[in-house]
């Protein structure tokens, strides 16, 4: 499997590694329900036995069409080093996308997703894609893309974290796409989004290092 990730040194990698030990304090978003999350659409999204539900009104919209996505916003917000890590399952789609310190004012920040499906007709030579993008004043440029292995109906383990200056995104575990910002973004609130996709979060925690 071919890594796409231009912005990590060996050093760089092998402290991440040893410092994941360094996230101790964990926060569980499922627990509270919808009482820790504000921008809650009752329509789209809904609580079923500790997991929380999303699904857009359509599944082939444009991405553009208000009912081809839906988005979810948390009331904390995390500073300093942190992981969030997500257990779903995709019942239709593949498309998540996680705003990490994102400023809703400023439109400026990290932004992750598991990406868009593949077209029905997709040559052979191409794969499933994750991405990390920066948001500056609304114009969003891609910085870093990384392989990503979805199976509809599939539970699978996503990770997105910030650690210093690095933001990175894994996948079952496996780093998959880095990127690194001299000083990274303002904190702001985690916010989900999800477009043409019906999905089950099973277990959404955010663990905690320095800085919080």
């Amino acid at each position: 499997m071919r890594i796409a990730i231009k912005h990590i040194t060996i050093p760089l990698l092998l402290a991440m590694l040893a410092s994941s030990q360094a996230f101790g304090q964990a926060t569980d978003l499922l627990a509270g329900g919808a009482a820790n999350w504000q921008a809650f659409d009752e329509d789209r999204w809904s609580f079923v036995n500790g997991e929380l539900h999303g699904s857009t009104a359509k599944f082939d919209g444009d991405k553009t069409d208000p009912e081809a996505s839906t988005f979810i916003v948390s009331k904390e917000t995390f500073s300093g080093d942190y992981i969030v890590s997500i257990e779903l399952t995709f019942d239709q789609g593949r498309y998540l996308g996680v705003y990490l310190d994102f400023g809703q004012e400023s439109q400026s920040g990290i932004w992750m997703a598991s990406g868009h499906a593949l077209d029905a007709d997709a040559p052979d030579n191409e794969v499933e894609r994750s991405y990390i993008k920066t948001v500056e004043n609304g114009f969003w440029i891609v910085r870093a893309t990384g392989e990503l292995i979805v199976q509809k109906g599939k539970r699978i383990k996503l990770g997105f974290s910030r650690r210093g200056d690095a933001y990175s995104l894994w996948n079952d575990g496996k780093l998959i796409a880095v990127y690194r910002k001299q000083g990274g973004y303002p904190a702001g609130p985690l916010q989900l989004r999800l477009t043409n996709s019906a999905v089950r979060i099973h277990d959404l925690q955010v663990k905690t290092g320095k800085g919080r």
